[in-house]
């Protein structure tokens, strides 16, 4: 797994918060049993109030191996970051079909209410377990 971490526009970022991120990210993909695929993630950092209207996270699938995931400071950017790395797991291992038609063999239409999608309810329910196992573990910086 390569992990390059950004702003926005591919500039650079403070590096305590690189780091940070960085760790959080190795973290994260263990937990989800992601770290050793062949996978690309570029992970942007946005400090602006608006990146895309009021979103905090996204997850944008490149191709089956390389994905983007923008996250927001403005929020608690760690639980976006857990949650938006549960996605690039739902891709990857192509339990989530890109064009999100299709949850472990199962077809669904563009008419599931966000909250009710699967894979958001996966995502969510995932999201704050890995958080506490990343806080709880003294090694890691919480806190920017």
């Amino acid at each position: 797994m390569q992990i390059a971490v950004t702003g926005p526009l591919g500039g650079a970022i403070p590096l305590d918060l690189h780091v940070a991120v960085q760790m959080a990210v190795n973290h994260f993909a263990k937990q989800l049993d992601i770290s050793r695929l062949k996978t690309s993630i570029h992970i942007r950092i946005h400090q602006q109030a608006m990146f895309m209207g009021d979103c905090e996270g996204l997850c944008e699938v490149v191709d089956a191996r390389n994905f983007v995931v923008d996250v927001a400071l403005w929020c608690n950017w760690l639980s976006v970051l857990a949650h938006e790395l549960v996605h690039v797991k739902q891709f990857a291992r192509g339990e989530l079909s890109t064009d999100m038609t299709q949850w472990k063999s199962r077809q669904y239409c563009g008419n599931i209410d966000y909250w009710n999608q699967p894979w958001e309810r996966e995502a969510r329910r995932l999201q704050g377990r890995m958080l506490e196992d990343y806080t709880n573990n003294p090694g890691n910086p919480t806190m920017i």
